[in-house]
């Protein structure tokens, strides 16, 4: 029993002070400088583009960098596809087998859309960063619960409504959001702005909780009550 409580106890060590500020000292223009070189390059072949990215980077953190600024500058928010699926998905609330058949069709689409155009939404964004960070040899996982905005409040919505990730950087997990880093859509127009928000990577979990609620609370990255 011991044990356990000690293994419990480091792994709420690693989530604690998990934020930008442990990589300070790391200059990443090189990373960023990587990212750029490639802009513009087509989603076909994800292992080409990831090696592209990262080959000549030293540090984990610099390669999760330069993957984090490519798709923020790459990739845009598809804002019709995400009141689609919106308005879908709560028609279909009460009905499980067919919003599960729902989910499963809408989700081809999005991966199709992101392949063709480089446009998606957050769930496209997440499956990015994790595929392309896996194939550079860093461990990442997509994370699902409610993104709230303003008066949003997780309570008040009845599915989760938002995907972002968490990335293994010298053993511990840090959370970011390239939805969020990477612009706006101006809603009048329905058309994707690139305007990239760096408070979003490896942003401090204490902040990242009052936006960001995931099902599973243990991935807050905050210290969790025994």
């Amino acid at each position: 029993m011991r044990r356990y409580l000690l293994l419990v106890f480091f792994t709420f060590i690693q989530f604690l002070q998990a934020q930008q500020s442990d990589f300070k000292n790391i200059d990443f223009t090189k990373a960023e400088n990587n990212a750029e070189r490639y802009k513009g390059e087509e989603l076909t072949n994800l292992p080409i583009l990831a090696h592209h990215l990262t080959y000549t980077l030293d540090t984990d953190v610099e390669r999760f960098r330069a993957i984090y600024y490519w798709v923020c500058h790459n990739i845009k928010g598809e804002y019709g596809m995400m009141l689609k699926n919106n308005r879908k998905r709560q028609k279909l609330k009460d009905n499980p087998e067919a919003l599960h058949a729902w989910n499963h069709e809408f989700k081809r689409k999005v991966f199709k859309k992101l392949i063709n155009d480089k446009e998606t939404l957050c769930t496209g964004y997440a499956y990015l960063i994790k595929e392309l960070s896996r194939l550079a040899g860093l461990e990442c996982k997509i994370i699902n619960g409610y993104g709230l905005d303003g008066s949003l409040k997780s309570k008040n919505l009845e599915m989760p409504n938002h995907s972002w990730n968490v990335i293994k950087l010298n053993g511990k997990w840090y959370v970011c959001d390239a939805t969020w880093s990477s612009g706006f859509t101006d809603v009048t127009t329905e058309l994707f702005e690139f305007d990239y928000d760096n408070s979003y990577f490896l942003m401090d979990p204490s902040v990242f909780i009052k936006t960001h609620q995931p099902e599973d609370e243990a991935w807050t990255l905050l210290p969790q009550k025994l």
